[in-house]
């Protein structure tokens, strides 16, 4: 599963690219077109992250590695995108409070839920997690019940929900993300070239 927001800016960077081709030697321009590329998808995953904590309750701990730069762009090949992480998020992220046997939980940001049958609790690592009585069915989820583990002890299993991944294919999120990598990209390149001439000396 690939999360993709594709910016096609080929011909406006060509444009861009022609204003300096008599200051500066063509690997020069295609360096630093890369680099421009590069720079915008590291900022756009601070927007990315900026707009998840906005649409959703999450706690910056499990942001921190939410995405990277991959493939990153370079002089043959001025393309890039960011790769956002597929693994499910502990509940706990979403800061839940317990409310007598169910946990009370923000997943997104005005749509209180409640989880009956579980609570907050401590692993002996001193992982704070969301637990209930059951286990995850392939294609199915979470079902609670009480089978018995082989040392005959009722199972329990940390609770998860959504993946970064699912955060940022929420429409908002990725249609502002989408909008800044656009804008952005045109700014950078350019404002990278007219750096490069300055330093040259060449006016």
């Amino acid at each position: 599963m690939k999360l993709t927001i594709t910016q096609e800016k080929r011909g406006e960077i060509e444009r861009i690219q022609r204003e300096f081709q008599k200051q500066l030697s063509p690997s020069e321009i295609l360096r630093s077109t890369a680099q421009a590329i590069n720079g915008v998808l590291s900022r756009s995953i601070s927007r990315l992250k900026k707009q998840i904590k906005q649409e959703y309750n999450i706690t910056q701990k499990y942001l921190s590695r939410s995405a990277r730069v991959a493939p990153k762009a370079y002089s043959a090949h001025l393309y890039g995108g960011i790769e956002i992480n597929e693994s499910r998020i502990p509940l706990v992220a979403f800061r839940p409070k317990q409310a007598g046997s169910s946990i009370s939980v923000n997943i997104h940001k005005g749509k209180p839920e409640i989880i009956h049958h579980s609570f907050i609790a401590t692993m002996s690592s001193g992982h704070v997690g969301v637990f209930s009585r059951g286990r995850y069915v392939k294609k199915v989820g979470f079902v609670p019940g009480r089978e018995k583990t082989t040392t005959g002890k009722t199972r329990i299993t940390e609770l998860y929900t959504a993946s970064v991944f699912t955060m940022g294919i929420n429409y908002s999120v990725a249609n502002e993300v989408s909008t800044f990598m656009g804008a952005e990209l045109m700014a950078r390149v350019e404002g990278i070239l007219k750096s490069k001439v300055n330093k040259i000396g060449i006016k």
